[in-house]
């Protein structure tokens, strides 16, 4: 199974991101646009994963949780990662956090330990809101869009393990299991 350890954004977020989005539909050429379902920050991408390395992981996010308590985390700017052409992947990211960057840390330490590879790249706490996207504007346009945009904050206080999966031609993100924050 295709598995990924992130955090849920809840739903005053996701219906702001909506609106955000069908705002910038006005300008866009061509992409995808994220579903609402499936909002959510990723804190490790662990790719394939067999089912009987649940468990094991759910150890390792226990442990690297601990200490951590709930906090709240605020949208800060869009942003994008670059493709060929298009923007491949347009995001709105989070302001910096110490807790965040800690819970990132932790969970990338204690997944190695269990044969999971370390993340090479600084973690960029973000939302895939769109992918393969061309906009008629650029991206300070689309920043000084969402600048006006309501933004309430995220509270993180619950760590999940989704499975990634493909049903009815749509990607959809399944919880297996969650870990609070204490």
């Amino acid at each position: 199974m295709r598995a990924f350890v992130g955090i849920d954004i809840g739903e005053k977020t996701i219906e702001q991101i909506v609106r955000f989005q069908e705002t910038l539909k006005n300008y866009t050429v061509k992409g995808r646009w994220t579903y609402k379902d499936n909002f959510h920050i990723t804190l490790k991408f662990l790719g394939e994963i067999e089912i009987e390395a649940i468990s094991k992981i759910e150890d390792a996010v226990k442990v690297a949780v601990e200490g951590i308590s709930p906090f709240y985390i605020r949208l800060s700017e869009v942003g994008f990662f670059k493709g060929n052409k298009e923007m491949r992947v347009l995001w709105i990211g989070t302001e910096e956090s110490e807790f965040l960057n800690k819970l990132h840390h932790n969970i990338d330490k204690e997944l190695y330990k269990i044969g999971f590879a370390k993340d090479e790249r600084k973690f960029t706490s973000h939302i895939t809101i769109a992918r393969d996207i061309r906009l008629s504007i650029d991206i300070e346009e689309v920043n000084n869009i969402f600048e006006k945009q309501e933004k309430e904050a995220i509270l993180v206080d619950t760590i999940f393990l989704y499975e990634s999966v493909i049903q009815e031609n749509r990607r959809k993100y399944i919880p297996i299991f969650s870990v609070p924050l204490k």
